[in-house]
């Protein structure tokens, strides 16, 4: 099953519903749509169908159970998820050309106050993740959130090597009026080099590990009744970097969402595009323009 690794308000017209292009932005999931990715039990209740183009998701409720199934990659034979409100699976059978047949398993539920998620698969080396968030209550945070993940084989050069990453993060989401803003702090502490970490590698190089400290902040303002604008940034610093390796590294997104009443398609802005729109503006007001969407999806809800 395809699962994003997330960071972790709209309009009140679409306010449930949204997409990876909001929340990878604006860094958490609460309220969203995509929650139910990492914490399976919260698709309860939802009745959505999205595509970002290269897939398909549709999630419906009937009679107090979710259902949902998701296109998946080529060589996924099902991917589904089912919900009764207390508690959340997923389930997905990968069937390879000249592979092992493997199963993709999730299992969500709320435990003692915090929403808990696992995910696993049983391809041999493969990533096991566990997450958790709770409720906070300290200085600008409402919410934590602890995530756990863990795979890969030294001794395999065919797949990643072994790692182990713990992420501790806190956050708060703030109300502004017309605007809604967020800011986060966390601690991670990882010596993987593959995968989302592909930008941390000469910091996890020889298996030597990095301790992070992040900082994340994002403002997501109602435009008008049918468009929102979000921005976000988060910088990630080393707190023990060798010679030569950088301290720190830093990145901005931004994107748009349009709201048109059961329809709403989010976008990221690509990188170049944000850039160059900033910097040279004219050149754009004349179209002699790049490509303005790095991402998009298109979500219906009924």
């Amino acid at each position: 099953m395809k699962l994003r690794n997330i960071l972790i308000t709209m309009s009140a017209a679409g306010f449930i519903f949204a997409s990876f292009d909001r929340t990878d932005i604006v860094g958490y999931t609460t309220g969203d749509y995509t929650d139910m990715m990492a914490y399976p039990h919260k698709a309860a209740g939802m009745n959505v169908a999205h595509t970002m183009g290269d897939d398909f998701t549709a999630v419906w409720t009937d009679g107090g159970t979710t259902w949902g199934f998701s296109g998946g990659d080529t060589d996924e034979l099902v991917n589904m998820r089912w919900s009764n409100g207390t508690y959340g699976v997923t389930g997905g059978l990968n069937m390879p050309a000249g592979g092992d047949t493997s199963f993709d398993l999730g299992f969500g539920m709320n435990l003692m106050g915090w929403d808990v998620g696992v995910a696993m698969s049983t391809v041999e080396n493969s990533e096991m993740t566990v997450n958790a968030r709770g409720a906070l209550d300290f200085w600008a945070f409402d919410t934590m959130t602890f995530a756990f993940g863990t795979g890969g084989n030294d001794n395999n050069l065919a797949v990643e090597d072994a790692f182990t990453t713990i992420d501790l993060g806190m956050y708060g989401v703030h109300d502004w009026g017309t605007a809604t803003g967020m800011f986060g702090m966390g601690f991670m502490s990882t010596d993987r080099t593959g995968g989302p970490y592909t930008a941390w590698n000469g910091w996890t190089k020889l298996g030597d590990g990095a301790t992070l400290i992040t900082t994340d902040f994002s403002v997501e303002s109602t435009l008008t009744d049918w468009c929102d604008l979000r921005i976000g940034y988060s910088k990630t610093f080393n707190m023990g970097p060798e010679d030569g390796e950088p301290e720190s590294y830093d990145a901005y997104n931004a994107g748009l969402g349009f709201n048109y009443g059961s329809v709403q398609l989010d976008m990221t802005i690509a990188q170049n595009t944000l850039s160059s729109m900033v910097s040279n503006p004219i050149n754009y007001l004349y179209g002699r323009n790049d490509m303005l969407a790095a991402s998009w999806t298109l979500s219906y809800t009924w």
